[in-house]
């Protein structure tokens, strides 16, 4: 969608124009690292130049998790993205890693935005060593190039120690939940879960998956059962015939949410996750709530003969969603973000 085609882009142009920016929808290069999360700043109206290829590193847009929105520009980090960086032609440039601001170094008159998609981590000695280098990284940037720090939760600004925005994501709408269907197996969807061992929780799923009919979907190289989606209508039509949700990653890790499992609470799925102090998920109410493993079990299994409570927690989780979750508020945080540079 594009600012000013729709009344949605009109509005986005009023809160352009209260935030003194121009009336153009703002030009906007970024990388193409999280689709999902892209895809949702999509609704902004901005124009973004999203860059596939950086050298010889590959970056092409998975056609099988998202299309690309109609305002995104696929292109390679070459001479025109240089020339519009040394030309000042982008309202800013939004980073999702460090490494997208080493690469960035040399244009210092660019306005910068900083994603924290991923916490800093402490628990060890060497991660905190290597925390406290990328947090050094951040700030000798942050020092050296206007910069605004966005973080997409409470928990990694926190974790970063910065002060900042914080745009708490709003999930996109994947499809409707199959009539009648769905009720007898229990769905994930992540990505490179054989090498994300302990982050996504894959010794856990791996043994739950040889007691209940499990379907992990995404791309698992080594993942048994794993269902990889040839596109995006097969991911959505995969991802909606299912209604029982499980979530596996706790904190230090991640976040109690991330984005497929709001999209499965936002289609109505019901929700057996991990106990996580960030999680949207009240036991009993809008989901079921874990301590360890043989709960998580439990809980599964509970909802695989009770497809009643399916229903009644998937409504609620839904519920949660709306209320929590919305675009509008993400959106607003986003304007700021780009309004304060």
């Amino acid at each position: 969608m594009v600012a000013g085609s729709s009344p949605a882009g009109f509005a986005i142009s009023l809160i352009l124009v209260s935030f003194n920016m121009p009336s153009r929808p703002p030009r906007i290069l970024t990388f193409n690292h999280h689709e999902s999360f892209l895809c949702s700043l999509a609704d902004t109206g901005w124009q973004f130049d999203v860059v596939v290829r950086y050298k010889k590193l590959d970056l092409a847009w998975n056609v099988a998790s998202r299309p690309v929105p109609t305002n995104f520009r696929l292109v390679e980090f070459d001479d025109a993205v240089r020339r519009k960086l040394d030309a000042g032609e982008y309202d800013s440039v939004i980073c999702h890693t460090l490494k997208n601001l080493l690469w960035l170094w040399r244009w210092r008159d660019n306005k910068f935005i900083f994603i924290a998609h991923i916490p800093l981590f402490r628990y060890t000695l060497p991660l905190w060593l290597k925390s406290a280098v990328k947090l050094a990284l951040f700030k000798a940037f942050r020092w050296s190039h206007p910069t605004v720090f966005v973080a997409v939760s409470e928990f990694k600004r926190k974790s970063w120690k910065t002060r900042g925005h914080v745009a708490v994501l709003a999930p996109q709408q994947v499809g409707e939940l199959s009539d009648g269907k769905g009720y007898d197996s229990v769905t994930v969807v992540c990505n490179d879960l054989m090498t994300r061992q302990e982050e996504l929780g894959a010794k856990d799923l791996m043994a739950i998956g040889k007691k209940i009919p499990l379907r992990i979907i995404g791309r698992n190289p080594g993942a048994e059962g794993a269902i990889q989606p040839k596109d995006y209508c097969e991911f959505r039509d995969l991802f909606s015939s299912g209604r029982i949700y499980l979530y596996t990653i706790r904190q230090p890790f991640g976040d109690g949410y991330n984005t497929a499992m709001l999209e499965a609470m936002q289609m109505g799925m019901a929700v057996v996750t991990v106990d996580n102090p960030s999680s949207p998920i009240i036991h009993g109410e809008n989901g079921l709530v874990a301590r360890n493993p043989e709960e998580m079990l439990a809980h599964c299994q509970f909802l695989l003969s009770h497809p009643g409570e399916v229903d009644r927690l998937g409504s609620a989780a839904r519920a949660t969603v709306r209320e929590k979750f919305s675009q509008g508020n993400f959106i607003s945080a986003w304007q700021g973000a780009l309004a304060s540079l």
